[in-house]
């Protein structure tokens, strides 16, 4: 047998669910009898795979579980370079959807940082559509490479088929595979993929890789199609799957594969843990996590009880069916048996393989090089935005109500002085100064919602809320101050209020719950809930009586505490 066969043989093992729990991926190190620490061979092959980045370098700080984190991800990689590879299926660029000019130059640095950081990590990268979006198109790419073998049109250098990457002695070959059903720019062709695959294992048998693995901008029933072909293929990911952006948790064991589904930005990568056998063997075993079979147990046992109630049930019924009746009954024993076999310690196997979605907290250590590096590169977003803007946002026609800021509405009336001092007291009273601790103060993936009336006729951006920050007087020529979440967010613009106060009512005297939705969201918001945030911002000279009809409960500053502490303990 020839020594590329011999690895093919390796490769072309067979999956089956068993049961097991975690390995780490490391050995911890021994001491020699001077006490000196020396390193072990890590005993696995560690991949990390993540899709549709989307321009995001880290989460939002907003919610009770911040995810995601390049930082995060670096660490995570240089725990144990020597045995870990990141794959990503593509999309990392920028997110489908079309940017103003005014915000181009931050997306366009952002999409640079990304996969300047990812190449340093050695990682494969697949290509997406979205990859392509920016002012540049086609020439997006140039100084990066791209794994792809179904598509042309893009500058020679910037893309390869397949890769062979050595891990452990073994070599890992990775084949990038587009989807010709996606929507790319003119110019820009994407061929069958069956063919293509085709030709690139044929390739990597030549080459003599040891395993392959499929890196693919397709949808999973696509993914399953192409499975069923290439039986030989033990491992895919499904890197396009636009309604399950939070990932699927367990790997999809379709035949004799893999199929892996990660998050959308980098909020939970797949970690795949390859165990060779001890003769240094790929052996392609799916082995549940301990995490993973208490899981399954809990959903057998649901399932188990529900069986057990229907058939308690039959049993008392005269009429039931008792064709139907048995096939219940043959149900149940099969949860059973499953059940009685998760439940069982698990056997010690001669090479085996893990895959579970980690979720990238903040319980995970940050690469100080690569923090450092985004701290730099939000100095470099902010001066960016600031050189493409040329003055305030344009004023309002004439006669329509203008935004006055929360200075000029106390001001005209010392009615409004007890809402005012509640007002400081809360989240809102202090929104952009949160920015402004975290150095993203300039950033437009931000301040739309620490600000009020931001881009919007008469009101606030970023130049202006600059000029406020960083004036010791009222600046000259910007409008009045809208730092912070004001009056006027919820109230709507009050210059025609002020001017007259008898005579001219607020534009909205009652708002509901509709206009927090435009910030309060679940990517930025999680724990809003009307009444309790409600309770936070109302009182005295504020929504007295409405605040009185809420009654006790909890405030949206201590939901968002409990979430934070509950997400801290696990």
């Amino acid at each position: 047998m020839g020594r590329s066969h011999r690895r093919l043989h390796w490769l072309f093992g067979t999956i089956g669910l068993a049961t097991g729990s975690c390995v780490s991926g490391q050995t911890p190190a021994t001491v020699t009898p001077t006490t000196v620490a020396q390193a072990v061979t890590p005993k696995s092959i560690e991949l990390l795979v993540a899709t549709r980045m989307f321009n995001t370098t880290e989460p939002c700080g907003c919610t009770s579980t911040p995810l995601g984190d390049i930082a995060r991800i670096a660490a995570l990689l240089k725990q144990a370079p020597e045995s870990s590879l990141l794959l990503d299926a593509g999309g990392l660029r920028y997110e489908p959807k079309s940017l103003p000019p005014s915000k181009q130059a931050q997306a366009r640095l952002k999409a640079d940082f990304i996969e300047n950081t990812w190449q340093e990590l050695a990682a494969l990268v697949m290509v997406q559509p979205e990859d392509l979006l920016g002012q540049h198109g086609q020439r997006e790419l140039a100084g990066h490479r791209r794994l792809v073998a179904n598509l042309t049109g893009l500058p020679s250098d910037t893309t390869v088929p397949r890769e062979i990457r050595t891990r452990l002695g073994l070599r890992l070959g990775v084949i990038g595979i587009a989807d010709p059903g996606a929507t790319w720019p003119t110019g820009v062709s994407v061929s069958d993929p069956a063919t293509a695959l085709g030709q690139q294992l044929q390739a990597l048998r030549t080459d003599g890789a040891d395993a392959v693995i499929v890196l693919t901008g397709l949808p999973r029933e696509k993914v399953r199609r192409l499975a069923q072909k290439f039986p030989d293929v033990k491992l895919w990911v499904a890197g396009v799957n636009d309604h399950i952006e939070d990932g699927v948790e367990l790997p999809e064991l379709f035949h004799d594969a893999l199929i892996l589904t990660p998050a959308h930005k980098g909020e939970r990568l797949f970690r795949v843990s390859l165990h060779p056998s001890s003769q240094g063997k790929l052996v392609w075993k799916f082995v549940a996590t301990a995490k993973q079979r208490q899981k399954q147990i809990v959903a057998l046992q649901e399932r188990t009880r529900a069986a057990e109630k229907l058939l308690a049930g039959l049993a008392k019924d005269p009429t039931a069916d008792p064709a139907f009746v048995s096939t219940q009954r043959t149900e149940l024993d099969g949860l059973q048996k499953q059940l009685a076999e998760l439940s069982k310690e698990p056997q010690p196997s001669d090479g085996y393989l893990t895959a579970e979605l980690i979720p990238v907290t903040r319980s995970l250590p940050r690469d100080p090089v690569v923090r450092k590096r985004i701290d730099e590169l939000d100095q470099k977003i902010g001066q960016a935005n600031l050189t493409a803007l040329t003055g305030p946002p344009p004023d309002t026609l004439p006669g329509s109500p203008r935004y006055v800021g929360t200075t000029d509405c106390l001001g005209a009336c010392h009615f409004h002085e007890p809402a005012h001092k509640l007002w400081q007291a809360t989240q809102h009273g202090s929104a952009f100064r949160t920015l402004v601790q975290v150095g993203k103060e300039l950033s437009y993936d931000c301040v739309g919602c620490h600000a009020t009336a931001f881009d919007t006729p008469a009101g606030s951006n970023l130049l202006t809320l600059f000029k406020w920050q960083q004036a010791t007087t009222p600046p000259l020529g910007v409008g009045p101050d809208l730092r912070h979440v004001g009056c006027e967010v919820c109230h709507g613009p009050g210059s025609l209020h002020v001017a007259a106060p008898g005579k001219v009512k607020i534009p909205i005297p009652r708002p509901d719950v509709n206009t927090c939705l435009g910030c309060h969201t679940k990517e930025h918001s999680d724990t809003f809930e009307w009444n309790a945030y409600a309770r936070g911002i109302l009182g005295e000279g504020h929504g007295a009586a409405t605040r009185q009809t809420l009654g006790s409960g909890p405030t949206g500053r201590e939901l968002r505490q409990a979430a934070r502490k509950q997400a801290a303990e696990h």
